[in-house]
C-alpha cells in the first residue's frame, strides 16, 4: 500500500539542458507538441525556431492579423 515501486517524477522541460538551434546554436525556445502512443496524446517537447537572422533555419515571429481580436462572447 505504502509502495512508491513505479513510480517517477515528472520534470518539466525547463528542468533540463537549454535547448540551443542545430546550426548556429544560439539558444531556442522550448515548443510543446504531442504526439498519439497506444490512442493516448503525451507531450512531446522539441526545439523551437531560431530568432537569429543570419541563421538557416530563421523563422520570422507571427504576426498578429490586423482586425482579429483574441477576445471571445
Amino acid at each position: 500500500m505504502g509502495s512508491s515501486e513505479g513510480r517517477e517524477t515528472v520534470h518539466r522541460p525547463q528542468a533540463g539542458p537549454e535547448r540551443r538551434c542545430p546550426s548556429c546554436g544560439q539558444p531556442v525556445g522550448t515548443v510543446l507538441k504531442r504526439h498519439k502512443i497506444l490512442g493516448a496524446w503525451a507531450p512531446v517537447w522539441e526545439p523551437g525556431p531560431c530568432r537569429d537572422p543570419h541563421c538557416e533555419r530563421y523563422a520570422e515571429p507571427a504576426q498578429d492579423e490586423p482586425g482579429k481580436s483574441t477576445e471571445t462572447g
